[in-house]
């Protein structure tokens, strides 16, 4: 039988305190990246449809046509050649890969930290 590991709480705490801080660090840098391109593409929408695109952002529908309209227009919007677009897609996958990797990495410590010390967690 093995011996379990003896860590000094501190160094526990510090593991905690550290992954903590990286995924609220990660969790900002994703909120405010998030909102700069809903930003962008408020302002994509705006400059494509008439009336700054409100008709895309707040739909009255009043028949299956308007819902295919409405449709039809957001995909013109996000189908255009345009770079800007291009840009916020690469962004957007930034963000998402970067939500993936801030989930797997505070679920890894955990799991370490649980299976390294079992009687702490």
């Amino acid at each position: 039988m093995v011996s379990p590991l003896l860590l000094p709480t501190n160094m526990i705490d510090m593991i905690f305190r550290l992954t903590l801080g990286a995924v609220l660090v990660l969790a900002v840098i994703n909120t405010v990246q998030g909102v700069a391109l809903l930003v962008r593409l408020a302002g994509h929408a705006a400059r494509r449809q008439p009336q700054w695109g409100l008709s895309l952002w707040l739909p009255a529908f009043t028949s299956l046509d308007d819902i295919r309209a409405w449709l039809d227009a957001w995909r013109d919007v996000l189908r255009s050649g345009d770079p800007v677009l291009a840009e916020v897609r690469a962004t957007t996958r930034t963000v998402i890969s970067r939500h993936v990797y801030l989930a797997l990495l505070s679920h890894t410590w955990a799991m370490a930290v649980a299976a390294i010390v079992p009687r702490v967690v």
